[in-house]
C-alpha cells in the first residue's frame, strides 16, 4: 500500500509538472499580439517546435529582423525579441491564482526595464512595482552623496529568476559614464534582490 502510495504520489507529481509546463506553452502562444508585437502567432508555435525539437529556437519576426526563444520551462521563459531587446515572463502566485510577470528589457550602451503583471487572460493584474531609487544601489550613504551627482539619468535592469521567484534590479546608468567615472562609482553599487511575498515584490 505504502509503496502504491509513493507511486501514485510521483506521477501526480510529474503530470502537474507537464500540466505546468504546458500551461507557460499555451500562454506564450496564445497571447495577444500586443503583449509580442514582433511575433506572430505561427512565430510563437514554431520557437516552441523548435525547443521541443531540441533546435535553436530563433524564427524571422514582423519586421524582418531575428527574434529567439532562449528558454522555456514550467513557470519562467525568457525572448530575444530582437537585437536589442528582451522579455522574460515568470509565473507567480496571487491569491490562490497565478499571475504573469513580464519583465522588458532595452538595451543599447546601457539596459533599461519595464515589469508588468497580468492575469492569464492577459487581463491587468492588480500588482505593481515600485523601482528603487537610485541611492538604494549605492553600498554606503556616504558614497551616494560623493557619487550620486554623476548619477544624472535613471536605467535600471530588472531581471526575473529562472529558478525561484526573485527580481533582481541593477543600476545601469554607468555603462554611459566615461571610463574614469565608471571605475570609480560602479565599485560603490549593488544589485538590488527582491523576493515574492504576499503578493508583492519584498527588497531582501
Amino acid at each position: 500500500m505504502k509503496r502504491l502510495f509513493i507511486i501514485t504520489a510521483l506521477f501526480f507529481c510529474v503530470a502537474m509538472a507537464e500540466t505546468a509546463a504546458q500551461g507557460m506553452r499555451e500562454i506564450f502562444i496564445n497571447a495577444p499580439d500586443s503583449v509580442f508585437p514582433l511575433l506572430t502567432r505561427i512565430n510563437r508555435e514554431d520557437c516552441v517546435d523548435f525547443v521541443d525539437a531540441g533546435m535553436r529556437a530563433r524564427v524571422t519576426n514582423r519586421l524582418g529582423g531575428k527574434s529567439e526563444l532562449l528558454q522555456i520551462t514550467p513557470v519562467y521563459m525568457e525572448l530575444k525579441s530582437s537585437e536589442y531587446s528582451t522579455m522574460q515572463l515568470r509565473l507567480l502566485p496571487f491569491r490562490g491564482d497565478t499571475i504573469i510577470a513580464v519583465a522588458r528589457t532595452v538595451c543599447a550602451e546601457a539596459c533599461d526595464s519595464r515589469i508588468s503583471f497580468y492575469k492569464k487572460s492577459w487581463e491587468p493584474a492588480p500588482v505593481s512595482f515600485t523601482r528603487p531609487a537610485v541611492s538604494d544601489f549605492f553600498l554606503s550613504p556616504d558614497s551616494a552623496a560623493l557619487y550620486m551627482p554623476k548619477c544624472d539619468i535613471y536605467l535600471v535592469k530588472l531581471s526575473l529568476s529562472p529558478s525561484d521567484e526573485a527580481l533582481v534590479a541593477e543600476y545601469t546608468m554607468p555603462e554611459y559614464m566615461n571610463e574614469e567615472d565608471r571605475a570609480v562609482v560602479s565599485p560603490c553599487l549593488q544589485p538590488l534582490r527582491y523576493r515574492w511575498h504576499g503578493g508583492t515584490y519584498v527588497r531582501e
